[in-house]
């Protein structure tokens, strides 16, 4: 794309954002480890662990379970059992699950595909919804159509998910006898059965996480609509509809943009939450297995899991803020 441009500023921006780019992938491993070492030290300070769970019955004597934690590695130095854990993440394993007797990879593979699809839709129709009645709500300031998509909002964001699912189960099994399919495919064996499935559960995180958009979007457009270039495009004879969609909505888009990194981590926690509602065999039902079961290398697993996702994610954003404003190739 840079051929024969070598003293074009467009040869500069394009070097620029490669080696951007490049320091960028490079820093994910950093801060993924050092996400999961934090934890792992953490971990290490909480009382008891997975052998605990092992003799849940208490039928073993204690020198057999010393004799286990001996053998699992439990009374070694911390540091000699953070460098072990460290090799099986670096290997690529996430560690080795006693109580799953499984390598935790393989174990959190599917659960992740179930929790990102539950995720991506979400935010997909989050903004769907969002942008529309955000910009509309903007435009009729002050209005009957304003102040019912304010109250309606404040409803939704006061109202937990967990709570919003509930009452959406209630109300379509009762009402309308209407379920989905008792049991869940993951969407690359039977994409139509996946989405089914996950049509309640997308709808609790939409109603909770639109509200919250619509209403900083609609704080952004009237930010943007006392703005001199608008008063400009006013002079010019352009109507209303035009202003917001072509001047307004396009300079709205950089912090549409931004916003949707820091959305995608609580759309995300969110999911985790209302997995637990709808009975969806993702990261929410894994998470309180093995806090419950002290489950160490499958909880740093997920937060392993949990972190490459959000640095992949905030690279994309960050992407798309530098090709939507070119000015931040230069910062």
């Amino acid at each position: 794309m840079c051929r024969g441009f070598e003293s074009h500023p467009a040869h500069h921006m394009c070097g620029f954002m490669y080696r951007y780019i490049l320091v960028r992938i490079l820093l994910i491993p950093v801060t993924v480890i050092s996400a999961g070492s934090i934890a792992f030290f953490l971990l290490q300070l909480v009382p008891g662990d997975y052998v605990n769970t092992l003799n849940s019955e208490g039928g073993a004597s204690f020198k057999s379970m010393k004799v286990l934690r001996e053998d699992l590695g439990l009374t070694e130095p911390t540091i000699v059992q953070y460098v072990k854990w460290l090799k099986e993440i670096l290997s690529g394993s996430l560690g080795y699950s006693v109580l799953e007797d499984k390598y935790v990879l393989p174990l959190l593979s599917d659960k992740l595909e179930t929790t990102l699809t539950l995720s991506i839709l979400s935010l997909i129709f989050s903004l769907l919804v969002a942008i529309p009645l955000g910009t509309i709500s903007a435009m009729k300031r002050g209005s009957k159509t304003d102040e019912i998509i304010r109250v309606l909002t404040a409803i939704t964001i006061a109202t937990p998910p967990f709570w919003i699912g509930l009452l959406i189960i209630n109300l379509t099994s009762t009402q309308f006898n209407w379920v989905p399919p008792l049991f869940y495919r993951p969407l690359h064996i039977d994409p139509l059965t996946n989405l089914t499935f996950m049509v309640f559960p997308v709808l609790t995180i939409v109603l909770t996480t639109s509200s919250i958009l619509i209403r900083l979007l609609r704080s952004m457009i009237l930010e943007e609509l006392s703005r001199d270039y608008v008063r400009t495009a006013y002079a010019k004879g352009l109507t209303s509809y035009s202003v917001i969609l072509i001047h307004v909505i396009r300079n709205a888009s950089i912090p549409i943009i931004t916003m949707c990194g820091f959305f995608f981590s609580a759309v995300l926690g969110g999911a985790v939450v209302v997995e637990q509602v709808f009975n969806l065999p993702g990261l929410g039902s894994a998470i309180v297995v093995a806090i419950l079961s002290r489950d160490t290398p499958m909880l740093l697993g997920i937060i392993i899991g949990l972190s490459v996702i959000m640095c992949i994610w905030i690279l994309i954003i960050d992407l798309l803020y530098m090709l939507i404003d070119p000015r931040i190739k230069y910062s």
